[in-house]
């Protein structure tokens, strides 16, 4: 089925988000992460459309075709945001499908606005009530011991010198590899955070087609960061990275609430954030008390749903289906 691109304002001074849509039917929020964008649901969209659902993928704030506003913004922002585009295509509710950053914004609203999400699917495990200290503290804790992209994207102004530009392209490409089921993410704490920039860390990525990424997808991801111009290529991720402070304090105010929705979390077999965050079925029902199962998918990284599109569309399906 066809796929409509849309602009979504999102009310007086706020920014416009792009939006990709396809098909007729209850809608199924796709929110991406970093390194991504809508088009990282291009296996999605016609699938969910064919299945009778509307599925709406959006470019994030500071992605891809939306606007990349100054300053930064809060996982409350971003949350607004997609409220709007629910409004826009005129969805009170929604299934909510999210990966990387994108997990969190789905879990956030499953958790916050409770009255707008049917049922929520992650691809990165739901964080639960905050630590006890901020997360840049616990960051340049590490980053004393070795490099720590979470600590390096905290210096405004050095991510994107280092990383923008014409080292852009290379950049994605190694980011994309090292996080995927071929990749080897953990190789970058072997190097010091003193004068290491995270392209200096990353391993070399083999050239294209990988099996799941092909030169012209590529392109387009390259396309889409490019869009944002000198220093501006990495808006969106980087601001995220450096609201970890902020969003502390937002997660604060929700501590001991529970998320009630049907949800499902479904992981890469070989996604790093296992090791970060390893997806205990119990430790997530504290808090997911819908929650249905954890799925690990065999030959997955952290792009789950690219690397093994065929498989995640049939546990997104069946797992939509199975909602009431």
């Amino acid at each position: 089925m066809p796929e409509t691109a849309l602009l979504v304002p999102t009310g007086s001074g706020g920014p416009r988000i792009h939006v990709r849509t396809a098909g007729e039917g209850p809608a199924v929020l796709l929110v991406h992460g970093f390194p991504g964008t809508a088009f990282s649901w291009r296996h999605q969209l016609p699938a969910l459309a064919a299945a009778g659902y509307r599925a709406v993928a959006v470019d994030c704030r500071g992605y891809g075709g939306s606007d990349r506003p100054a300053g930064g913004h809060t996982s409350a922002d971003v949350e607004a945001d997609l409220l709007a585009v629910l409004d826009h295509v005129e969805a009170h509710e929604a299934h909510v499908v999210g990966q990387d950053f994108g997990s969190m914004y789905a879990w956030n609203l499953a958790q916050r606005h409770p009255d707008r999400v049917r049922s929520v699917l992650g691809t990165v495990p739901f964080a639960g009530d905050p630590a006890p200290v901020a997360p840049t503290s616990t960051f340049a804790a590490v980053a004393e011991r070795h490099f720590l992209h979470l600590h390096y994207f905290q210096e405004v102004g050095r991510a994107e010198r280092d990383l923008g530009g014409d080292r852009l392209g290379e950049f994605l490409l190694r980011l994309l590899h090292a996080l995927s089921a071929d990749g080897d993410l953990f190789t970058v704490f072997g190097h010091p955070s003193a004068g290491t920039s995270y392209l200096d860390a990353l391993p070399p990525a083999p050239p294209l087609p990988w099996s799941w990424l092909g030169e012209a997808e590529f392109a387009t991801f390259l396309d889409e960061y490019a869009a944002g111009g000198p220093g501006r290529e990495l808006a969106g991720g980087l601001a995220s990275y450096r609201a970890a402070d902020a969003d502390w304090e937002l997660a604060l105010r929700w501590a001991g609430t529970t998320v009630d929705q049907p949800a499902l979390l479904v992981m890469g077999e070989h996604d790093p954030v296992r090791t970060f965050a390893p997806p205990d079925l119990e430790r997530q029902r504290t808090w997911l008390t819908g929650l249905r199962d954890v799925v690990l998918v065999a030959q997955a990284g952290h792009h789950v749903q690219q690397e093994q599109p065929e498989r995640f569309n049939e546990v997104l399906l069946e797992f939509l289906a199975s909602v009431p």
